[in-house]
Parts: structure tokens; sequence; C-alpha cells
């Protein structure tokens, strides 16, 4: 690992950020310098002429300016798009410097000087709303969680050294230097946001969402819109800057008061401002994400005015008993502790803040908080200290008097911020369209209302009758209807077979039922059967459970489960990272798959159920915002370690990382050498056929471990059959002596095999998951999705010119080409020729139609057909493989309507 990589690391950066990241640190450090400089200049001049009262007079004037800039940038924003905006703000920049160049140069009075602090000021907004513009749809707000405070910590270092240049500078000559070197310094951030727009597209772009269910009242939403927290975050903002601009003119009229000539003032005030920016990027690289994960948001945010609170109330004391010394140090350590907390802490979190929102909402919320109410906070402590300094015996009790008050008023807001933050993760991530709600079939003693009538219940033994119907696909529809009409008088056999029943098919269907039954009885009998080792049956009981409420009580049982999960996804990890075969490796990344999905289902248990069921959607979703959006919401609501081992799972990071990470968690485990034996040692009960499979492919068994196959032997499923008895030959092969033992050992195995061997087709299992695989339709579809498909796939064969389906004929069925060719006609016209891999008739697999088109056989072929009622089957159990079908089939209506829009 390089030393790039390791600071990297250090910094929580990702390979794929590094660049973006370092343009964003360089663009900040650019505009830093600028900014910087010309505010070492404005307060040069103001701390010459009556500060006390010149001071504030600049705060309410640069608080105007601001508000108008911002009203200004605002529109532009709207009407030109973001990226256009930004160049413009970086060209206003530069010429607003170069006027207060002039006005440095020609100016030496008041005016002049309150002229350049107003200009300071609407600088300093205008470039702090084009960076964090540009950074907020950049980046999504877990980025933004773990970046914004590097990107932001560039400037620090830039204003550590316009704070040392504050030393020695002592005339007005001097200054001019420092606004040409901000000159330049703008138009090098200029530059780098053009190579910004090159690497990402800096555009505001907000999918649909739902309306707000919790909204602002419609009088106040002309000012604030929708949503409660841009309501919060502005009114914090407020008071957040009215109280740090009484802190800053605390600090400079003091340093003023005690040190009388200019150089020494100017002196004391660099250095406190380099040592206030120094630590301020130490805590901003390293330490804002860690406080943030250990702390949480609401505590970060109630950091500052806690702060300031205490601070405050230490002045009576300092006041009565420590001397002038004490004193000026009070100021200083209080401007240096408020500016920390808020460049490191403060404004890089209360931006993460406005992430959840839709992008263009984002930036409108940015810009109200920064260009209106900052500077109306700031216009507020101008006018209380301008009014109060009239009255000096007074002045300064009465100026932390009402920064105490404001600093309350802002630990309150933000206390309440937290909760809407919540509430706009909630809403980023929930459907935009509210499901309608299912009609409950109620059941009162012996009839069941539905709009179905009254129906007579069944003894135990009719109602036996009808589970068992469920097993015959004929019969299945009418048994299904009848049990759920009779409810809570069919939960009691129900339950048994849930107990007792070893047909695992029959036990997804009656889980299903007795999800629909809204009993204690029924959840109970789910609840037991999501404990049980067979993690196929957990699938089935939790996804019934999402049915039914959370219920505390249960609680640690589930809890449990997860804890099981989280050891298993360590167990398929290890695994992952020990097996250097690339089918094996797949396989366990599908099984993590699966834990993923069954550590949800239990959170749904445990947690608020439309929350995470909203979670779920968001991480699974397309979109990297939707994705972040949910992640962030999941960080908030669950355990951090459960979070971080979900989201270790989630991550697109090397499998030897995720196994570091797993180990951080629950410890470094002591088996995983190889996955393979613990494969098939506990079988069908916890993997799917495709991976134990997969795993009998590598496994290379002892005479003391080949017994452990015998069970896979009796499988139904012909994938393992045929995986297995592929084991033995190749132990028959490789040591034929111990193969005798265990033959002798087992005489039944001789009349076993010779049956399998008998009755095996000529095209295996595994040939056949291969074609589905090797086929557009199912290209994208996991092999361990494929292999359920195995059993319907029926092996069929035409002769030549032999006609295999006929236009007008019903369509029922979908065809895949084995071997040979099928010509497709539309009466004489042939429309396309089909060869092996190639399928035709997808449409009958979902809507059984008359055939568009003949298809006839070219020369002898072997195909495969799927019916259509025993692909819903499969679908039914596996959504993946409808998902896949429905993408194809849109691509193929896509290029159709393209040809069709062609120029002829």
């Amino acid at each position: 690992m390089t030393l790039l990589e390791r600071w990297q690391q250090l910094l929580g950066i990702r390979p794929d950020e590094g660049r973006t990241v370092g343009l964003f640190f360089l663009h900040n450090f650019l505009l830093g310098i600028g900014t910087i400089l010309v505010y070492v200049s404005a307060n040069v001049i103001l701390l010459e002429n009556n500060p006390e009262r010149n001071l504030p007079l600049a705060y309410g004037v640069a608080a105007l300016l601001m508000i108008g800039a911002g009203k200004v940038y605002a529109h532009f924003e709207h009407h030109l798009g973001l990226q256009r905006v930004a160049v413009r703000v970086l060209l206003a920049v530069v010429a607003l410097t170069g006027v207060l160049g002039v006005l440095v140069a020609v100016g030496h009075s008041v005016a002049a000087a309150v002229a350049i602090m107003a200009g300071y000021r609407v600088i300093y907004l205008l470039t702090n709303l084009e960076f964090w513009g540009v950074s907020a749809v950049v980046f999504d707000v877990r980025q933004s969680r773990r970046l914004f405070s590097v990107i932001s910590s560039g400037d620090m270092p830039a204003k550590a050294l316009g704070a040392v240049l504050a030393i020695l500078i002592h005339h007005h000559t001097e200054l001019l230097w420092l606004l040409l070197t901000a000159f330049g310094a703008y138009m090098g951030a200029l530059l780098v946001l053009q190579a910004t727009g090159r690497l990402h597209v800096v555009e505001a772009r907000s999918a649909a969402r739902a309306q707000r269910t919790a909204a602002v009242t419609p009088g106040l939403q002309r000012w604030f819109g929708s949503s409660r927290l841009v309501l919060a975050m502005c009114l914090s903002m407020l008071a957040i800057a009215a109280v740090t601009t009484g802190i800053e003119f605390s600090f400079f009229v003091n340093v003023k008061h005690r040190f009388h000539d200019q150089s020494v003032v100017m002196r004391y005030v660099g250095s406190v401002l380099a040592l206030t920016y120094l630590l301020a990027l130490v805590f901003k690289l390293l330490l804002t994400s860690q406080t943030l994960d250990r702390v949480g948001f609401r505590g970060t945010l109630l950091a500052l005015p806690g702060t300031v609170l205490v601070g405050l109330g230490l002045y009576g004391i300092i006041q009565y008993t420590g001397s002038d010394d004490s004193l000026m140090l009070y100021f200083c350590g209080l401007f240096l502790a408020l500016e920390v907390l808020r460049r490191a802490v403060f404004d890089p979190v209360f931006l993460i803040l406005f992430q959840p929102l839709p992008a263009t909402e984002r930036l409108q919320a940015h810009t109200l908080a920064k260009g209106v109410y900052e500077p109306l906070g700031m216009a507020l402590a101008g006018l209380l200290l301008f009014a109060f300094h009239t009255q000096p015996e007074l002045s300064e009790q009465l100026t932390f008097g009402w920064m105490a008050l404001l600093a309350l008023l802002a630990l309150v807001l933000l206390y309440r911020t937290y909760g809407h933050y919540l509430a706009e993760l909630q809403h980023a991530v929930s459907r935009r369209f509210a499901p309608v709600a299912d009609t409950v079939v109620s059941v009162n003693g012996l009839t069941a209302a539905n709009g179905l009538g009254a129906i007579k219940v069944p003894d135990a033994a009719g109602i036996q009758a009808l589970i068992t119907a469920l097993t015959d696909k004929a019969t299945r529809p009418q048994a299904t209807d009848q049990l759920l009409q009779l409810g809570a008088a069919a939960l009691p056999e129900l339950t048994t077979t849930l107990r007792t029943s070893s047909d695992e098919a029959l036990l997804r269907r009656v889980a299903q039922l007795c999800g629909h039954v809204p009993q204690p009885a029924s959840r109970q009998a789910l609840v037991e059967m999501a404990r049980q080792p067979n993690l196929f049956r957990r699938e089935a009981a939790l996804r019934a459970l999402r049915n039914f409420e959370p219920v505390p009580t249960e609680a640690p049982v589930f809890q449990g489960l997860v804890q099981e999960e989280m050891h298993l996804a360590q167990q398929l990890l290890l695994g992952q990272a020990a097996t250097s075969n690339q089918a094996l490796q797949t396989s366990l990344e599908y099984e993590l798959t699966r834990v993923q999905q069954r550590l949800f289902g239990l959170l749904l248990q445990l947690y608020p159920p439309q929350i995470i069921a909203d979670a779920q959607r968001g991480v699974a979703h397309a979109t990297r915002e939707r994705q972040a959006n949910a992640l962030e919401m999941l960080d908030n609501l669950i355990p951090r370690p459960l979070y971080q081992g979900l989201q270790t799972l989630l991550d697109v990071v090397p499998v030897a990382e995720k196994v570091r990470r797993f180990d951080a968690l629950l410890g470094a485990s002591g088996g995983g050498s190889s996955v393979v034996p613990t494969i098939i040692e506990r079988g069908e009960v916890a993997y799917t056929d495709w991976t134990i499979s997969t795993a009998l492919n590598q496994w290379r068994p002892t005479p003391y471990t080949v017994g452990q196959v015998l069970p896979l032997l009796h499988s139904a499923n012909p994938l393992i059959q045929q995986s297995a008895v592929a084991v033995l030959d190749r132990f028959a092969h490789n040591a034929p002596e111990d193969y005798q033992h265990l033959l002798a050992a087992h005489p039944h195995l001789v009349s076993l095999l010779m049956s399998h061997h008998a009755t095996t087709s000529r095209i295996s299992a595994t040939e056949r998951v291969a074609l589905l695989k090797n086929t557009a339709l199912f290209a994208e579809t996991p092999e361990n999705v494929l292999s359920s498909i195995v059993p319907i796939m029926k092996e069929v064969a035409f002769h030549d010119g032999e006609q295999i389906f006929a236009k007008g004929d019903l369509g029922t069925s979908l065809f895949i080409v084995q071997e040979g060719e099928v010509n497709i006609f539309s009466g004489a016209q042939q429309l396309a020729t089909f060869r092996s891999g190639d399928f035709f008739g997808e449409l009958a697999l979902l809507d059984a139609e008359p055939r568009s088109a003949s298809a006839v056989a070219h020369g002898a072929v072997v195909a495969f057909r799927l019916d259509q009622e025993d692909f819903y089957d499969v679908m039914e159990e596996r959504g993946e493989v409808l998902r896949n079908i429905l993408r194809v089939l849109c691509q193929r209506l896509r290029r159709q309507n393209e040809k069709m829009h062609l120029p002829q």
C-alpha cells in the first residue's frame, strides 16, 4: 500500500473518490486564500478606526448586501443552472476583488473601511454558496458524511497562512499585494471548477417524491418551503450567526483595548487566527468523522450552542474574580473554541443535513440559510451591538445576555432538527405512491365474510384435505381461496402442518397463508419456523411475518437470529477469501445476498416496519442518491455494529476488506480455511442447490469424509443428486480400494447408483443451467436462481421440417434451442432464425395469447420447453426470474421502437 493510499484510507476516501476529493480540496484552498486575504485587509483598516462603532455598522451593511447577493444568486441558480452560475460567481468575485483593491488604494475613510468589510462578507457568501452548491450535487448523503469535513478543510491552511500574513502587514500599500494574490487565487479556483465540471455532471436533478405528510404550515411555506427541516435549520443558522458575530466582536474589541498599538493588535489577532485554523484543520481531517460516528448528529450539532452557553456562564465568574490578563485569555479561548467547533464540526454537519432533500430543494435551502438567514443573524447582532455601544458600562453585560438567550434558542432548535432530518430521510426513501391497503379477511366463529358470503367450516379432516390440495397445481387456487376464507378456523391445522411437514414447497405456501391470518397463534407458529436451522424455512417465515407488527417481547429472539446471520455472513466471506475458484466465489456472493435479505426480514420485526421496508427498497435502487439516503436512514435507526455489518455486505469493496471489517465487529473466526466442507455438511438446509453443486465439484473427499456425500444422493433435486454421483465417480477413479470399502459398508449404493445412471438425461442439470445462462433472457440471472428452472425444463425433439407451433395457436410455452436451427415464418415470409442458445415464444410465459408467427424445425432440433403454469410457480419463489424477463422484453420493445423511428 502506497503512502497516498494509506492517507486516503485514514481519511475515509475510497480509491474512486481520490481525484474528486483532490479537486474540491484544491478548490476550497484557493477560495480560502482569496477570502482570508480580503478579510485581513478589511480588519487592518477597521481596527484602526473606532471598532466599537464601525464594526457593528460594517456588520449591518454587510448583512444587507449579503441578503441582496443571496437573492440574486438564488434567481440565477434557478434560471441558469448550477454549473453556469458557479462560473459566473467566481468571475463576479474576481471583479469585486478588483473593486476592493481600488478602495484600499484610494480610500482611507471609515466609509471605505465599512465598504471593504461588506465586500469581504459578500465574497465569502458567494464563494460559500458556489462551493457547497457544487458539493451538494456531486456527493450523496453518505459521501458527504465521510468527505465534507475533508474537502472543507482545504481553506484551513489557506486561512492560517492569511493569519500569519496579518502579523506582517502594517500599511495600506502592502494590502494591495494581498488583494492581488487573492485575485490570482480566485482565477485558479475558476480553473479547478472547470476541471470538476469535466469530471462530473454538475447539475441538480431530482426524482419525483411523495408529498410530505408533515409539512410547514401554509403561511410559512412562502419563506421556508414545505420542509420542517429547512425551517428549523434556517432559524438555527440565524441564532448561531448572531452569537458568533457577537463573540467575534467581543474578541476584537477587547484585543484593541488591551493592546493599543496597531502592530501588536494585528500580531495578537493573527496569532490567534493562525492557531484557530490549524486546530480546525487537524480536527476536520482526523476527528470530525469519528466524532460524528460516536456522538451522532444531534450531539454534534448541540456541541456548538452548548459550548457557547458554558463559555458565557464562565464570563461572570472571571469578570469578578480575574484580572485583565485572565479576561483577555477568556475572550481568546472563547473565540478559539467557537471557531474550531463551528468550522470543524458544525458547518460540515449542518450542510450534511441538507443532503436528504431533493437536489433542487437542497440548493434552495442552502442558499436560503447561508444567503438570507445567516446575514440576518449578523444584522441582528450588528443592530444590538450598535445600540448598546452608547452605554459602555452595560454594553458587555447586555451583549452576553442576548448572546446567551440566542444560544439557548439555537440549542432548542438544533435538538429538534435531528428529528426533522430523520423524517426527511424517511421521506426520501419512501414510495412515491402509497400502496393501497389490502382488504382484511375478518373471521368470526364459524363464518368468514370477505365479499364472498358465509361459508361452512369443514371439520379438521376437511381442512387437512384442503391443505393437501395445495400440493396439486390443479386444485391449489381453489384450496388457497377456501383456506383464506376460513382464516382462524383453519389455523390449528395450518400451524400443525408448519411444525410437522417435510414438504418444503407446501411449508412455504402454508406459511404464506398463516401470514394472512392476523392471529397470535399464526404469528407464534411463524416465529417458531423462523428459529429453525433450515434457512429456507426461515426465509418463508420472515416473508409471512411482514404482515405482522413487531412484538417488543419477542425482540430477544430476533436479535439472536440477527447474530446468527452475521456469523454466517462472516463464514461466507472467509470462504470467499480462501477460494480461488470463480464459480464458488460467485455462488457464495449469492448466499450473502440471501443473508442480507434475511437480515432485513429480521429488522422488520425489531424496528418500524415501514421505514425498514423503504430502506430495503432504497438500498436495491439503481439511483445512487436513493441508496445513500436508505443507508443513512438505517445508520440512524439500527445499532451501529449491525449497521456496519450490513453496510459491509452492501459495499463494493475487496473481499479481504469485508473480512477485516467483520473480524473487527465479531472477532476473528477460528475456521474458514475452506468453506466447502461446511457447505456439504449443512447441505440443503442452508444453501441453494447450485452452491452445493459447485462445492461438490470442488470437493476432494478422503476415505474418512466421503460418507458425508451419501445423504445428498437421496436429494430430490436433480442438480445435487447428479453432482453427488459425480463425486463418487471421481472417488472411485482416484481411490478404487477405498471405494470398494465404501460399497461394502453401504450395499444399497450399488442399486442407487445404477438407478441414477439409468434415469439420467443425456443433458445434465449442470448443462441445462449453462444453457439458460447463455441465453439473453437469463444472462443476468445468477446460476443459483437458474437452477430452480431446471426441474421444469422439458426436453423435446423435432425432425427436419416439423412444425413446432403454428401462427394463431394459443401460446403457453417458451422454447430454448439446444441443438439445430428453428425458422420463424409469417405466412411464406421468413422472419428470423434461432440457433443454439436462442429462445423464442417468450411472451407466452406472461400472457397466453395466439402465436403471431409459426416456428418450423430446420434439420434435427433438440430444445427445452418451459410451460407457463410451471414457470409461474418458479416466479412466485424467485422474483429475480420475472424481473429479468421484464428487463429483456423492455429492451426488445425499445429496440423495436427505435427501428420504427429510423428514417427510411
